[in-house]
């Protein structure tokens, strides 16, 4: 009997065998990381006769920027073509908007080979570190406080446009949702200097976004958002923020996994910032 292949466009009808499929590679997402990456991207898969054995997803920014995310094909289909047919087809979806849109994904250094055959280039890394708590030791204190005023929400969304390049207002909005705690952190004058983010996952309490203006900032973050964690704490950084994982090691973090940062397209469209400390996750930049 003939294979047919069909890709097409998930809903939310769709929503329980995508998870499906995800989890059969090994990923575990809380309801919440579920939600947040099913509603808020253009989630497409790849059927055969019938059954859904791949999917990827894209996540659109204002800059313009795309983020190409969990792309996973069921361990039975796995070397058949099914990753190549959905990534270019992501690749054609983004390019048929007519806008010089630069496509951006993290994925594990075995897979970058793959991706630079789809036009993807080296562009840095991500380093993913774990603790089983955080023992914050005493820092040295800087003029910021935590701030929960009615205009936290204004800045939280400011400050990580401002840092990550890129306006993913409605990504951040729904996480900030499902989060278990968000923080700011300001100057003597009020104003926002740093923000960080704090979620359940299905790996633990995920710290990020984490935007500050120093180390000692960032690491103060940290602190506050995980002070409360039950279970492993999971942070994603950028590896050239090398002085900020040397510290993150010295209070017990351990590296897990390091991935490739690659980008299709015009590199110059999309500059994150010194300030971007720690991805909201890896799928979504």
């Amino acid at each position: 009997m003939s294979t047919e292949w069909v890709i097409s466009r998930l809903g939310e009808a769709d929503r329980a065998a995508w998870a499906s499929v995800v989890e059969s590679v090994g990923w575990r997402f809380s309801a919440e990381e579920m939600d947040l990456f099913f509603a808020t991207g253009e989630t497409w898969g790849a059927r055969r006769n019938g059954e859904l054995v791949g999917v990827a997803s894209v996540y659109r920014y204002e800059g313009p920027l795309a983020w190409l995310g969990n792309v996973a094909v069921v361990p039975d289909a796995q070397g058949k073509g099914v990753g190549t047919r959905l990534v270019q087809h992501v690749i054609s979806q983004v390019e048929g908007s007519g806008e010089d849109t630069p496509l951006v994904l993290v994925a594990r250094r075995e897979l970058a080979p793959l991706y630079a055959r789809h036009g993807f280039r080296a562009a840095g890394e991500v380093i993913r570190l774990e603790a089983a708590r955080v023992l914050a030791p005493p820092l040295p204190q800087e003029p910021l406080a935590p701030g929960e005023d009615r205009d936290a929400w204004g800045d939280v969304l400011a400050l990580d446009r401002r840092a990550f390049g890129a306006d993913r207002s409605q990504v951040l909005q729904r996480a900030i949702r499902g989060a278990d705690k968000t923080v700011v952190v300001r100057d003597g004058e009020l104003a926002p200097q740093g923000m960080g983010v704090a979620t359940a996952s299905g790996e633990g309490t995920r710290l990020g976004p984490i935007v500050a203006q120093s180390d000692i900032m960032a690491l103060n973050l940290l602190h506050l958002l995980a002070e409360d964690a039950e279970g492993p704490v999971v942070i994603d950084v950028w590896a050239e923020r090398a002085s900020f994982v040397h510290r993150l090691r010295k209070l017990g973090f351990e590296e897990r996994m390091t991935s490739a940062l690659m980008i299709r397209g015009n590199p110059k469209r999309w500059t994150q910032r010194p300030e971007l400390y720690a991805l909201l996750r890896p799928a979504l930049g």
